[in-house]
């Protein structure tokens, strides 16, 4: 989201003529708008520190930048994969078999269609997963804290909204997994060992989708043996209740 809480769409199109009304159009509909002319510039964009909610992209046998884009999506930023809004009016055979139904195509004449499919995109992307809330707080810094045992997540939750953070806590890595996809947090608590898995599989998928996160990660663990560093070198780990001076130590460094 843009700091005007405008929608923030990354448009291209190799036509420069054609990327003009575009830009023009979506402008005048609400969106703060990053052009881009070739697929190099667009993944430039996407590798930057701005956030993209939607992609505008054309792609048929004329236009084929989104392609280009889309596959380089896949394969570098995942989290983006059913952001895009294809502009097309005749999409490539190989377009089901490589955006798989997760996106649209629309064509070129239909530009209000294609503003409304855009702003659907941006209202699915602003919207928390189901049945878990955001938390947010104004000017606080946001926690992540995945932890499976009730009494000790809710402790711990206590805890750190005392010291200042806005805390959204989860017993499941599946739904901190969700919440991530949603937002960037400032900082991510998880435990090493949950009944769905642990720590390691959150941190794996940060990786993967979201690696500016990684670096924000802290593990919490009940047992000696336990070790981040072969997987997750560098990351703390912090066994619960024995040095939580410590913890909230990191968790300012990381903030």
């Amino acid at each position: 989201m843009s700091p005007s809480g405008r929608y923030t769409a990354l448009v291209v199109h190799g036509d420069g003529g054609i990327l003009d009304v575009l830009t023009r159009w979506f402008e005048a509909s609400d969106f703060d708008v990053i052009a881009a002319t070739s697929a190099y510039r667009a993944e430039a964009h996407l590798e930057g520190d701005r956030p993209i909610e939607v992609v505008v992209a054309a792609w048929d046998d004329i236009n084929p930048v989104g392609g280009e884009v889309y596959r380089w999506v896949l394969s570098n930023r995942p989290d983006l994969r059913s952001r895009f809004v294809f502009v097309a009016d005749d999409p490539p055979p190989e377009f089901d078999a490589v955006v798989g139904g997760r996106c649209l195509a629309v064509p070129l004449a239909a530009v209000q269609e294609l503003v409304r499919v855009a702003k659907g995109v941006v209202k699915r992307v602003r919207t928390p997963p189901r049945g878990i809330p955001i938390v947010r707080g104004h000017n606080r810094p946001s926690l992540l804290l995945a932890d499976d045992d009730p009494p000790l997540l809710a402790a711990m939750a206590d805890l750190f909204t005392q010291l200042g953070y806005a805390v959204n806590q989860v017993d499941s890595i599946k739904n901190a997994i969700e919440l991530a996809e949603f937002r960037d947090f400032d900082v991510i608590v998880a435990d090493w060992r949950m009944h769905d898995g642990g720590g390691i599989d959150l941190y794996k998928w940060i990786v993967k989708n979201k690696p500016h996160l990684a670096a924000r990660v802290v593990f919490l663990s009940e047992a000696d043996q336990d070790d981040s560093g072969p997987v997750a070198p560098g990351r703390p780990m912090f066994r619960k209740g024995m040095d939580s001076q410590g913890l909230i130590e990191v968790l300012k460094d990381i903030v």
